[in-house]
């Protein structure tokens, strides 16, 4: 079970879990259309349509956007579950929501005038399409926007209790190399190319001002984020400083491999050379000069390019799991 936050480097680490999936003959949780299971409702078991689902009743792996409602996610997984999800710091997934998805048309100003606004007028705008907003990580955890101090860290220790790993988009190398450790894998399955991340040159810079205004707009996710943040790093201690620092040089070491292999190189999201598109030109994608290569296509794959493969490919799965 992969929580797919917003706007936390979530689309990348689905790729991870897609081409395994895929590439494993597994099953998945998956809509009729798009890539959403629930959000901004909750999420119910019955949402996945009966003709996707295997007859067992549960799917090996769920990593489309959905809202966490864990007694209806339960339902469609198996006991032995693993569950992990990806947490940011809170004001840069602010800024990255904000002009990914264009709310200044909600806000009517942009992110610059925030800090000469009040906390009050900012804290009550209303989310974007029921969507998007403030405290996002902790929306799409399931929880309401409003919660007393009390009931924010009995939420935050629910979530604790729940997940096996929280990755840390900071430091998205180092959370691979403890997903390959929870799920026993190779490093060549945590190999991935960043998805949907917005080039450089099209990011805005925020003054401190701004910034602030940000963690103090967002404070239930600055201490949700700060929490996971101090368990991180005390699994690094643990697992050995020196020894993660080799084996992040290693999986690096090996993307570099992959890149080159693949014939990888990036370009706009919209690129005309691209043979899938990007959800937004203000993204990377990645053509590749090795296109015979099922690895490498499913590597520079978008997001919704690769849930509609992997769409098709469950669906053959399940046909002859029924001719059998």
């Amino acid at each position: 079970m992969f929580v797919k936050t917003h706007k936390c480097a979530s689309t990348t680490v689905q790729n991870i879990f897609l081409r395994y999936g895929y590439t494993h003959n597994l099953t998945f949780a998956l809509p009729s259309q798009g890539n959403y299971l629930g959000n901004p409702g909750h999420f119910k078991a019955s949402m996945i349509p009966e003709r996707l689902m295997p007859n067992s009743g549960k799917v090996d792996i769920f990593a489309v956007h959905t809202r966490l409602n864990p007694p209806e996610h339960a339902r469609v997984l198996h006991n032995d579950t693993l569950w992990i999800t990806i947490v940011r710091e809170p004001s840069a997934l602010f800024e990255s929501l904000f002009n990914f998805f264009r709310l200044d048309t909600g806000y009517g100003f942009d992110l610059s005038e925030f800090s000469t606004r009040p906390l009050s007028e900012l804290a009550s705008f209303p989310r974007y399409g029921d969507k998007f907003g403030r405290n996002q990580m902790l929306f799409d955890f399931g929880f309401p926007e409003n919660l007393s101090v009390t009931e924010l860290r009995r939420a935050i220790e629910d979530l604790d209790k729940l997940f096996d790993l929280v990755m840390i988009a900071e430091y998205l190398d180092e959370s691979l190399v403890f997903l390959q450790h929870l799920m026993c894998w190779s490093p060549h399955d945590t190999v991935v190319f960043a998805k949907n991340a917005r080039r450089q040159e099209v990011k805005p810079t925020l003054s401190p001002e701004t910034q602030q205004v940000l963690r103090e707009l967002n404070s239930a996710d600055v201490l949700l984020y700060n929490h996971f943040l101090a368990r991180h790093r005390q699994a690094v201690f643990e697992f050995g400083v020196q020894r993660m620092a080799d084996e992040v040089a290693a999986l690096r070491g090996l993307r570099n491999e992959y890149y080159e292999d693949c014939g990888a190189r990036e370009v706009q999201g919209r690129d005309v050379a691209l043979r899938y598109k990007e959800y937004s030109g203000l993204v990377s994608g990645y053509v590749i000069g090795n296109n015979s290569d099922q690895n490498c296509l499913l590597l520079s794959m978008p997001e919704l390019p690769l849930v509609d493969t992997i769409k098709h490919h469950h669906r053959m799965l399940l046909i002859v799991d029924e001719l059998s």
